[in-house]
């Protein structure tokens, strides 16, 4: 709960423990209010997010990728080139198990695209065989 509630002073989310590691670039506080706001005025969300966090284990994501080696229909793996979170090795490692994907590399940015580069992201959603174009 305390960590939570210390993200309100804004100088402390750039830190690498908080969301320093995760954008390239500062993401407007209003944005980062918004993605804050629940669990910080929510005793219940709060408890949900502390116990989710508590429960992070590498085991449920490598299970997980064992899984999707039956997955064959075409895949996109839109990943930040410079990401320090989920390294560039990872998304090799992934398209390496789904037998039809293929990674779109997005440079000048960190874990979260659609902060860093929305425009490359959405251009990416768009080239995907079967999205809807729209005006």
């Amino acid at each position: 709960g305390v960590g939570l509630q210390t993200l309100r002073l804004r100088p402390l989310r750039r830190l690498p423990m908080t969301f320093g590691l995760l954008t390239k670039r500062p993401t407007p506080g209003t944005v980062v209010d918004g993605w804050l706001r629940p669990a910080q005025q929510n005793r219940a969300v709060r408890r949900d997010v502390e116990r989710f966090l508590r429960g992070i284990d590498s085991r449920f994501t490598v299970e997980a990728a064992r899984g999707l080696t039956g997955f064959t229909k075409p895949v996109v793996l839109a990943w930040a080139s410079e990401d320090r979170v989920f390294p560039p090795d990872h998304a090799r490692r992934l398209a390496a198990i789904l037998p039809a994907a293929r990674i779109d590399w997005i440079a000048d940015s960190y874990s979260f695209v659609p902060e860093d580069q929305p425009g490359r992201l959405a251009a990416i959603i768009r080239s995907f065989p079967g999205v809807a174009q729209g005006d």
